[in-house]
């Protein structure tokens, strides 16, 4: 597609919509700013900067006055913004920028350096308890409001560009850590026993599909087949931002079905019936209920219900069926969430020795039978 003359159109890739740029001049400087995912809404944006600059305006229209030279202040005015809102991951930016705020809420941009930042993301997963993972996402936040604030020309440059900052290694394999809890098919009803009544069905879900804790409680009404026994997650709930169905049996679905419907969300505040924005203190209370250690270190955590949906899936039956209910791009993210125990280790080669060499009743004569046969006689005799 051919630019228009001011506009600049940038394609859609990795899954990102496609969207325009205006390209002006401002005081012998190249400036270019957000105009629009469509042409009209570049269109439309465009004429607006012209007409600002029919009567002298165009500074005040494409270099706004900053809310402040702080990074607490300018991160905020970044994330109101209607460009950052339409953002998938605005609700966890909104969370990333709360710890970011308590290190660098009132420092001034100029000053955030790359050794302040480093000691941040240390203290987190030292001292505040942080995941690898989320002190990178934490990381990545940073990096891209002090990219705006370079763009806005706040500051000279990103002092955290590139790899000055270097990311931490994440360990995302937790399958240490759940097989040391031991949880056996009976522990893990014990687990659903005794959960409040609006958490168990939540828990099921969990546990027989899968689903993240994102998806289950974003679940709405119109969303579930009850005669074809699916679950339709979106794409704007979907990690791989892809839609999907999800079958469900036939027990949880009529436990879903018999639920009051106090909104569009299926697990919703039965006060005001917006939705459940989390089950995490409940989940707590629900595991010291079943005397299931919790916590992400030593602990069991929502998410690792999805690990144990995966083991059961692939044992019940391929794996790539297991993957397509699991939502997985690759075989590979499977294989991530499968862990096998030693019992069924051992099970898996107890049956291929019983299919192999054992229940046979026949005696084999090699002299009458083909070569083959005789070696099998004989390692059988032997």
């Amino acid at each position: 597609m051919k630019n228009e003359r001011n506009l600049v159109f940038i394609p859609a890739e990795d899954g990102k919509p496609a969207y325009y740029l205006t390209e002006i001049t401002l005081n012998y400087c190249r400036v270019r700013r957000f105009a629009g995912h469509t042409k009209e809404e570049a269109r439309a944006y465009l004429a607006e900067l012209r007409v600002a600059a029919k009567k002298g305006k165009l500074g005040e229209l494409v270099k706004p006055k900053p809310a402040g030279d702080t990074f607490g202040a300018y991160a905020r005015a970044v994330l109101d913004s209607a460009e950052w809102k339409t953002k998938r991951s605005a609700e966890r930016d909104e969370a990333s920028l709360l710890h970011l705020n308590r290190e660098f809420k009132d420092a001034r941009l100029v000053d955030i350096k790359p050794g302040n930042v480093r000691r941040y993301v240390t203290q987190r997963i030292e001292k505040g308890g942080a995941a690898p993972a989320t002190a990178n996402r934490e990381l990545s936040l940073l990096k891209s409001i002090l990219y705006m604030a370079e763009a806005d020309e706040l500051i000279p440059s990103n002092p955290i560009r590139g790899r000055r900052v270097k990311k931490q290694p994440e360990n995302n394999h937790r399958e240490k850590v759940i097989l040391e809890l031991g949880l056996d098919d009976a522990k893990q009803r014990r687990l659903v026993d005794s959960a409040a009544d609006y958490l168990k069905p939540i828990l099921k879900l969990a546990l027989t599909t899968g689903m993240r804790k994102g998806e289950i409680l974003k679940l709405k009404w119109k969303d579930i087949n009850f005669p074809l026994q699916r679950i339709r997650i979106p794409i704007e709930n979907a990690k791989s931002k892809k839609e999907r169905l999800v079958p469900i049996d036939s027990g949880l679905c009529v436990e879903l079905d018999s639920l009051p419907r106090k909104g569009e969300y299926v697990f919703s505040n039965p006060e005001t019936g917006t939705r459940r924005k989390d089950v995490d203190d409940a989940f707590k209370a629900t595991c010291a209920a079943a005397e299931i250690e919790t916590g992400r270190k030593q602990g069991l955590v929502f998410h690792d219900l999805r690990h144990l949906a995966a083991y059961h899936l692939v044992k019940a039956t391929d794996i790539v069926t297991a993957s397509k209910i699991l939502g997985h791009s690759s075989l590979d993210m499977t294989l991530r969430y499968v862990h096998p125990t030693d019992e069924d280790k051992q099970a898996a080669v107890e049956k291929v020795a019983e299919r192999l060499f054992s229940g046979r009743q026949k005696d084999v004569n090699p002299q009458n039978d083909g070569l083959s046969e005789g070696i099998e006689n004989r390692l059988q005799i032997n």
